[in-house]
């Protein structure tokens, strides 16, 4: 099972990722803030992918993703935030990903299926979960 890091302060915005991704077979660990990630990502580099916010109570995401490139950290990382002013910040770190709030369903499947298999989650009765909260043109936050 794919592991993804997802650094993001707001409790909202992290519960709707992760009902959005409850339909695939991932496993998702939470940062909240700075301090968090340090903790999470100096513990354990065994992550596939992280989502990263810009904006966090403690420190920003282009400090945090900084430090995983000078710590030659080779986890892929998709920029997830409103701040698209900040965007040539990303792009000129090396960050190929940058996804503005509110996203969109296929942009954000798309995108990431370049890191991860998005493989449906089977129920225990063996049938593939295909429950759909959001049609496809919904915005997510």
């Amino acid at each position: 099972m794919k592991k993804i890091l997802v650094v993001e302060d707001d409790d909202i915005n992290y519960l709707v990722l992760e009902e959005i991704l409850s339909e695939f077979e991932l496993t998702l660990v939470r940062a909240a803030d700075g301090r968090e990630f340090y903790e999470i990502i100096n513990k354990s580099k065994n992550f596939d992918l992280i989502l990263m916010d810009l904006m966090l109570p403690d420190t920003d995401g282009i400090e945090l993703s900084k430090y995983l490139i000078d710590q030659a950290f080779k986890i892929p990382i998709v920029v997830i935030s409103a701040y698209t002013e900040r965007c040539e910040e990303i792009f000129d770190l090396g960050i190929e990903y940058f996804i503005s709030k509110p996203i969109y369903k296929d942009l954000f499947f798309s995108i990431l299926s370049k890191f991860v298999t998005l493989e449906k989650r089977v129920t225990q009765d063996g049938f593939f979960d295909d429950k759909r909260l959001y049609d496809d043109q919904e915005r997510y936050f």
